[in-house]
């Protein structure tokens, strides 16, 4: 019973983490392309409406799942989700004041990851091993992409 449980559990979990990789570049990517379509003012409402969808999912996938939340997780999502949002703001401001694209978001994309590598390193005391190096190589492979183009 408790097998059939935990991987009913590692199935969801699996399932909402691809939904997660998929969708975290989607909200900067909207970002940008409001940004050179000269749509800066609209910025507000593409991250309040962004973010609706994503707290509307979450609620769902938890409703589906019938595994129940403690106010702990609700908590840690929540500062989460607004740690998300304030960045993502910030960023969109960056844009709407005319700073470029290829400045911005290799900054807020590549200040993120070099400062959650840097922590688990140095906070948590965490070795790097070769699926975190190759994590990392092609985050800033995709940093420099971004860039570029």
């Amino acid at each position: 019973m408790i097998e059939v449980k935990a991987r009913r559990y590692t199935e969801v979990w699996t399932r909402l983490m691809l939904v997660a990789f998929l969708a975290n570049g989607l909200g900067p990517f909207g970002l940008k392309v409001l940004a050179t379509r000269g749509l800066a003012g609209y910025q507000s409402q593409y991250l309040f409406w962004w973010y609706l969808g994503g707290l509307v999912f979450a609620l769902a996938a938890l409703r589906l799942a019938r595994s129940g939340v403690n106010r702990r997780e609700v908590l840690l999502g929540a500062a989460m989700g607004g740690c998300s949002f304030a960045g993502q703001s910030f960023t969109a401001l960056a844009l709407a004041k005319g700073l470029p694209g290829h400045i911005a978001f290799p900054l807020t994309t590549g200040g993120s990851l070099f400062l959650v590598a840097l922590a688990g390193v140095v906070l948590f005391r965490e070795r790097i091993g070769p699926y975190g190096l190759c994590g990392v190589v092609l985050g800033v492979a995709a940093l420099v992409m971004l860039s570029i183009s």
